[in-house]
């Protein structure tokens, strides 16, 4: 884990863009966010209600759609983490952006990583989200724990990244936001190492 150690040292490597509201597509963010504690990484996610219209009973990330009165997508990702876990801003340490996912839905979701406070207390809202859980690193490089996910999309075959932990199944735009965050730090190439 010295590429994640290295990356939670620095600054942030974000920069300011514009919104483009004329998008044909809808803008979110999301933030990806690490926990070290007891001398472990793990992520936060999060768990969406059923009685949902969109992504129901599925397992996310905090992030949201972008809003009118949000300055910027780093806004929106801090907004919507305060409404769905009640972790405020000065509980989370911006460290990095990530690729932009484009879904076949029709976001564009920016990804940003962000560092917790070790002794950060969630509390979800019990409307949108219901439960949420801490997954280590770890069981994210686990092969056993790591699927491919296909799909049909204009006649073609699509494959994805999922997971399937503690019975949990994590795919679409949160698997493929989880596995460039692990490519970045290395991941597998520090477990094999050892």
């Amino acid at each position: 884990m010295d590429k994640l150690k290295e990356l939670l040292s620095k600054d942030s490597r974000y920069e300011y863009e514009n919104i483009n509201k004329n998008s044909k597509q809808t803008n979110a963010s999301v933030f990806l966010p690490v926990l070290f504690k007891n001398g472990d990484y793990s992520i936060l996610l999060l768990k969406r209600s059923k009685n949902l219209s969109a992504h129901s009973d599925e397992i996310c990330l905090p992030g949201g759609t972008f809003e009118e009165n949000d300055f910027n997508l780093l806004n929106t990702a801090y907004r919507e983490m305060r409404e769905e876990t009640g972790v405020a801003q000065d509980n989370v340490k911006l460290i990095s952006s990530l690729s932009k996912e484009n879904t076949r839905t029709g976001y564009i979701i920016q990804p940003f990583v962000v560092l917790l406070k070790e002794n950060v207390k969630i509390k979800v809202d019990g409307k949108e989200i219901i439960d949420y859980m801490f997954l280590s690193i770890s069981e994210f490089i686990n092969n056993n724990n790591k699927r491919d996910y296909y799909f049909l999309s204009n006649n073609l075959l699509i494959s994805k990244p999922a997971y399937i932990i503690n019975n949990q199944l994590i795919w679409g735009a949160t698997a493929s936001i989880i596995k460039e965050f692990l490519s970045i730090i290395n991941a597998d190439n520090e477990r094999n190492k050892k």
